[in-house]
């Protein structure tokens, strides 16, 4: 059977249409010919791939809509509201709008301080994304959300940091470029391997890594640390500690077990390991730190 809306030949080659959209738009609908795929598989899944792309068009035009028709309203109730009020109320809502916009400014201006701040700092920390090609789908795009928590909590931090992001390319290049606004992010963005990036720093480079037998006990701030991007569902133990050990690079693990107790495993999150190195940075306190960032459910009270 056919996709909906694709009509399909003999030879099996989709012609090309038209997509509708809410607006009455006709979008030029790209051809998908079975010759162009190794395998009836990879065809079925270009179908596939097209449909949810179009669904969410569709869904797009109709957030739009539904938004343009609330500011619609939102602009009607006003001005009802507007006739009921006397010269002084009217005076204080405006008064209020002028505090709300201003706050806003405000706001705004901190963030382009935060982004400036983290832009120049001289504390870079590397994520290493090289690691694609182990994961599935549905995890690197784990880690691309992973990133932009990462981000988020830069923005945040009392001492920002700059953030490089290596090896960021092929299938786990697509995962994050899909991040809505990644491209405008201010930071450093490789497509190749740290080393190169940063080739004449190899002895300051330590990567974090759980199998590490040496332990953090600050964070050298004329080194630069690396945490591994990898979401693995514990499939692959002890690849970045290898990956280090074969480039010679120094390791080292955080204090966990030192500090808190644990219920489960140790594994961290890339955000949670990169929110760890931020924090300590901030407070100097293992303890405080990790009980902040690592979830309540994995801590024993014990």
């Amino acid at each position: 059977m056919a996709e909906e809306g694709v009509v399909v030949q003999d030879d099996g080659a989709a012609q090309e249409t038209a997509v509708s959209t809410l607006a009455g738009e006709k979008r030029p609908r790209e051809e998908i010919r079975r010759e162009d795929y190794p395998s009836k598989n990879a065809y079925k899944k270009a179908l596939k791939d097209r449909r949810r792309l179009e669904t969410k068009r569709v869904r797009q035009a109709e957030r739009k809509k539904e938004k343009a028709l609330q500011k619609e309203q939102k602009k009607e109730e006003r001005l009802k509201e507007k006739e009921t009020l006397t010269p002084e109320e009217l005076e204080e809502k405006k008064k209020l709008r002028l505090e709300f916009i201003a706050d806003r400014r405000s706001k705004q201006e901190e963030r382009q301080r935060k982004l400036k701040e983290a832009s120049e700092s001289s504390t870079i920390c590397v994520i290493d994304l090289e690691f694609g090609d182990l994961m599935t789908e549905s995890e690197r795009k784990s880690l691309a959300h992973q990133l932009m928590y990462c981000y988020s909590s830069n923005l945040k931090s009392e001492k920002p940091c700059r953030i490089l992001l290596s090896g960021l390319d092929g299938s786990i290049a697509e995962s994050v470029h899909a991040l809505s606004g990644f491209d405008n992010w201010p930071v450093g963005k490789e497509k190749g391997s740290y080393l190169d990036a940063l080739s004449g720093r190899k002895e300051d480079l330590v990567y974090l890594s759980a199998d590490s037998e040496n332990v953090v006990r600050e964070f050298d701030p004329s080194k630069v640390y690396i945490i591994g991007g990898l979401v693995d569902r514990n499939r692959h133990k002890g690849v970045c500690q290898r990956k280090a050990e074969g480039q010679g690079i120094a390791t080292a693990r955080l204090p966990i077990q030192d500090h808190v107790k644990l219920q489960t495993s140790a594994v961290l999150t890339v955000n949670q390991v990169f929110d760890i190195f931020l924090k300590f940075r901030e407070s100097k306190d293992w303890g405080k730190t990790l009980k902040s960032v690592i979830p309540s459910r994995k801590l024993s009270s014990k």
